[in-house]
Order: structure tokens, then C-alpha cells, then sequence
């Protein structure tokens, strides 16, 4: 085997069979002693020596790295009876889209409105006006009630929301003119009243398309919002064929004769309150006779004992009432 020495028989015998050893041992140690894959040893895994603390003191300026404290975890092996390290599963798309889900509910909920305050409905140019969604779903019906002269629209809104919100949407528009603490006047201008009512519908069609009716809504007001809650009645009857008037006046509905005809064809429900005590009453009476004689739809008339010119003492069933009777579809 070496250069100048002569070869023995035995010892090319005895230098195969050792490679021959060594070659198994290798293999043994590669494949495992049931020829598969070698099962690694829980002790040498978790004997990982504590790497060094580097850090923001250590002069090294890198990223400090925790000890290793616990052993990994195993799952033992019921074919060799021996136990091997569990391995993390990696992240794919479905823990994406889950986590993604997650931290969308997450925000949802930090949004979550408070159901007792109103919204505000952006409109450009005009003041905003104040809105409640409605409990219902679907296509539902819009409930607009027009304030009085140094009313609040946002108290008033709040007020009405629990009685309106079940049967759809409630807005409140607001009027021109300020008298300080949130209070607003219509300047008995009935048409800007028309056009700030139908600028919050368009807004808030536009903001829920599909969840907004165009056609056969409710408008409400009263005292100088029943006079511009008349007049836009009048204006737009396809709109608005369904209304609820508290204080209401034959003046208010007396002087655009041109609007009957079309009015005639649309109107459906109208349903007036007026408290005995109101010093319009008999104008009340009168603004029903009216209608009745022009067949400006279906007219209701409440008198209600103990009241004067205010919203209804007893609030929630005489609204409530009447609500269930001006959207009544017979």
C-alpha cells in the first residue's frame, strides 16, 4: 500500500473491513436504527447555552436577546417510543385574512356609536342637520321633523328618535337664524325650509343609498315648523304624502292654491294635534276642514286636553299614536 514496501494479503483484508464499519456507522447515525429519519435528541435541543445580554448598555449596540428559560416543548413518538421537539406551524393567508378580520372588528367597536346621540349629516353651504339610523332594516322610510322658532334641533331630535327610529330614519335639519345656545329660527321662510329638507335627504340618500326611501316619507313640525312642514308638504307631496303637524294653522295650508292639484294625487295621511289650551285652535279645526273639502288626503284631528301650545304633555303615546296612524298603508 505505500511506495517501496511490499503489499500483504491481510492487510488489504483487514483495511476493507474497517470502511466497511465506519461506513455503517455512518449510515446508522444518518437514517435513524429503523432507517428513517434520525430522531434528534430533546436534551442536546434544549441545552442551548444563555446567549449574552446585549443590551441598550452593552458596548456592542446590539438588540439584547432573552435566555433561553424553558425547554421546548415535545411530542412523543409512539413508534420508537422516543420524543421529538414540537415545531411552530408558519403563518399563511387564512391567519392573514383572520387577523385582518380581527383588527377590523376591533375598530368597529372603538367607532360604535352611542345610540341616545344624534349623527351629523354634512350639507355644504347650509347648516348640518342631526340624524338617528333606523332600528329597522332595509329600505325604510325617512321621518323629518322641522323645529320650532328658538328650538334646539338637536334636543328635539333625540327627543322624537326613540319613537321614529323603529319605524326608520329621523333628520332634523336646522334653521338659518341663531339665538344662542344651539337654538335656531326658519325666519318663517318656507322656501329655504323646502330646500334645507330636501339637501338632507339627497345627503343622506347619498351617504345610504340602499338603506334610504326617495318617496313616501313623514314630515313633522311645530309652530314654525309646522308652517314650513306644511309648506314642503305641499311643495314635494310624492316626498312627503304623510304628515304630522302639532300646532297647526289653515293659513299654513291656505295660501299656495296652485300646489292642490298635484298635492290631491299624493297626499295620503295627514294627522294635526293641537292642545285645547293653544290660542290656534280653532284655526286647527279650520286647516282640517280645509283639507277635507280640498281632498288633501286622509285628514286625523287630535284636541288634546290639558295642553297649550307646547309639544304633547303625555309625549310618547300621543306620538306614538300618532305615527302608527299616519303610516298606516289602508
Amino acid at each position: 500500500m505505500f511506495p517501496g514496501r511490499p503489499t500483504k494479503p491481510w492487510s488489504i483484508a483487514r483495511g476493507a473491513l474497517l470502511a466497511a464499519a465506519l461506513w455503517a456507522r455512518g449510515v446508522v447515525a444518518q437514517t435513524g436504527p429503523d432507517g428513517g429519519r434520525p430522531e434528534p435528541d430533546p436534551i442536546a435541543l434544549n441545552d442551548s447555552p444563555e446567549l449574552p445580554d446585549d443590551g441598550p448598555t452593552s458596548p456592542t449596540g446590539a438588540v439584547a436577546h432573552p435566555p433561553v428559560d424553558e425547554p421546548l416543548p415535545t411530542r412523543p413518538n409512539a413508534v420508537t417510543g422516543t420524543t421529538r421537539p414540537v415545531r411552530a406551524r408558519m403563518f399563511g393567508r387564512s391567519d392573514d385574512r383572520a387577523e385582518h378580520e380581527r383588527l377590523v372588528a376591533a375598530l368597529r367597536v372603538r367607532r360604535r356609536r352611542n345610540p341616545a346621540e344624534p349623527e351629523q349629516l354634512e350639507l355644504p353651504g347650509i347648516p348640518d342637520a342631526w340624524f338617528f339610523r333606523p332600528r329597522v332594516g332595509g329600505r325604510a322610510r325617512v321621518f323629518v321633523y322641522l323645529h320650532a322658532r328658538g328650538a334646539d334641533p338637536r334636543e328635539n331630535c333625540a327627543r322624537f328618535a326613540p319613537l321614529v327610529t323603529p319605524r326608520g330614519w329621523l333628520v332634523c335639519p336646522q334653521g338659518p337664524g341663531m339665538r344662542g345656545d344651539g337654538r335656531r329660527v326658519w325666519n318663517n321662510n318656507a322656501t329655504l325650509a323646502h330646500n334645507y329638507t330636501m339637501a338632507s335627504l339627497d345627503a343622506l340618500f347619498r351617504r345610504f343609498p340602499r338603506r334610504v326611501r326617495r318617496n313616501d316619507n313623514v314630515v313633522m313640525g311645530f309652530s314654525e315648523g309646522a308652517f314650513v312642514a306644511m309648506q314642503t308638504g305641499l311643495m314635494e307631496p310624492v316626498v312627503f304624502p304623510r304628515w304630522v303637524i302639532f300646532a297647526a294653522h289653515d293659513g299654513y295650508v291656505g295660501m299656495n292654491t296652485e300646489l292642490y292639484p298635484a298635492a290631491r294625487r299624493a297626499l295620503r295621511r295627514v294627522y294635526l294635534l293641537t292642545g285645547v289650551g293653544d290660542g290656534i285652535v280653532e284655526r286647527t279645526r279650520r286647516a282640517a276642514a280645509l283639507m277635507r273639502r280640498e281632498r288633501l288626503g286622509r285628514v286625523e284631528v287630535r284636541i288634546l286636553d290639558g295642553a297649550g301650545h307646547q309639544l304633547p304633555p303625555d309625549f310618547a303615546p300621543v306620538v306614538r299614536r300618532a305615527l302608527t296612524w299616519v303610516t298606516a298603508n289602508r
